[in-house]
């Protein structure tokens, strides 16, 4: 019995060892061979024109105002749910219409010059059984929307969405699934490179979502309702350390994705999280100038997020003070010293959503606005969230009203 309660103790001291709040590192090796199997493009074999000598901070200017294609390719499948269908099926999981040329013919005259396509690439993969290979549909899928993005002029956005949370698998007092997590995360993003790597410079990786932090301790398939255990600090360490393994293996691919532009989570893609952090440290890159980051806007959250009264909050219905546009102001300068030192910075989502009637709450007009302009100011590229509540993509093509339809028609 004394022997059990030493083990227990020993093994109580180990883990709160490793895990030791402050501790500031992720113990975890990243350089974990894995072997992935050819995907290479059958539509693009040789490299396109590709503009090296662009910046990313000039590359944001090009990008202009950008869409996201909400709530289509990243409506993830459900744990344990069949990874045999046929890829665009899932596309409408939640509640979204197949993705179609028509809709990024639609952006396009809408005046974006850049498209954002969040993606849960483990639909067709069955990774809860060990196997990290991405379908060869599934690429063929992703492949095909791209090219339908690229052919209406835009600008195109790649990324590994939330995909069903496995991100918290970093953060995991399992070892194993620590392990599994960089195999993961490697094989995905080496299959998705070799697949688009002779694509032009018009193809950007975004490397994740709002994961990079608290996401890293998401609840899991495997974690039997158990969050990850990461500190704080241990959560900064592990996004620096995926990042700059995304950087890496990308990198690794050769072909254009050499200089590709590659755009960085912030951490929780949270301004006041990225900004002024000395915890979170953009990776280091064999090309120079072509990296990027990113963060996300919603503030204030009652107003942007809340369609109702919540727990948390109550909705607030209406936005515009000076003071309020203060406030906006200021948090978009934050993120200037990323420009300063060359990162191109791009507002990945933002948004207001429509209140439980579904109708645009007061000064919706004038915030997203403000968005744009602080954007035009600082040289960053603003990536509209929209799952249909504003722009139509059944029926007629389009924003739905035409106050918001100006905001976007009138800028270049």
């Amino acid at each position: 019995m004394k022997k059990t309660v030493l083990f227990l103790l020993s093994s109580v001291l180990i883990h709160n060892m490793f895990f030791s709040a402050s501790s500031s590192l992720y113990e975890q090796d990243f350089s974990i061979k894995v072997i992935v199997p050819s995907t290479e493009s059958k539509l693009v074999t040789s490299p396109q024109p590709f503009e090296n000598d662009l910046t990313s901070v000039e590359l944001t200017k090009k990008m202009g105002n950008g869409i996201n294609l909400g709530n289509t390719l990243e409506a993830f499948r459900g744990y344990n749910q069949s990874t045999k269908r046929n890829p665009s099926s899932y596309e409408t999981l939640w509640g979204q219409p197949e993705a179609q040329s028509r809709h990024f013919e639609g952006f396009a005259r809408a005046g974006f010059k850049s498209v954002r396509i969040p993606i849960a690439w483990t639909n067709m993969m069955d990774y809860e059984h060990g196997d990290f290979t991405i379908a060869a549909a599934m690429l063929d899928r992703v492949e095909e929307v791209v090219n339908m993005a690229l052919d209406a002029g835009l600008y195109v956005v790649i990324n590994d969405h939330w995909d069903g949370g496995w991100w918290g698998l970093f953060g995991s007092a399992d070892k194993s699934h620590r392990e599994m997590a960089v195999k993961m995360y490697k094989s995905m993003w080496l299959q998705i490179a070799n697949r688009f790597k002779n694509y032009s410079d018009r193809l950007i990786f975004e490397g994740g979502n709002e994961e990079h932090g608290d996401g890293f301790n998401l609840e899991t398939v495997f974690s039997n309702k158990k969050k990850g255990v990461l500190s704080e600090n241990q959560k900064y360490d592990c996004a620096n350390q995926v990042n700059q393994c995304f950087v890496d293996v990308i990198r690794s691919t050769g072909s254009n994705n050499q200089y590709r532009f590659l755009l960085i989570p912030g951490y929780n893609t949270d301004i006041d999280k990225t900004s002024h952090q000395s915890r979170f440290v953009m990776p280091k890159d064999s090309a120079s100038n072509k990296l990027m980051i990113s963060v996300h806007y919603y503030t204030p959250s009652d107003y942007c997020i809340l369609s109702e009264d919540a727990s948390w909050a109550k909705v607030k219905m209406n936005w515009g003070s000076d003071y309020e546009k203060k406030i906006m102001a200021t948090n978009f300068e934050k993120m200037k010293e990323f420009v300063d030192k060359g990162y191109g910075v791009v507002i990945g989502e933002y948004g207001v959503a429509l209140t439980k009637s579904t109708k645009k709450k007061e000064g919706t007009v004038e915030w997203l606005s403000c968005v744009l302009e602080n954007c035009d100011k600082l040289n960053y590229c603003p990536i509209l969230w929209d799952c249909s509540s504003l722009f139509s993509r059944t029926g007629k093509i389009g924003f739905k009203e035409s106050d918001v339809a100006a905001i976007y028609s009138n800028r270049e």
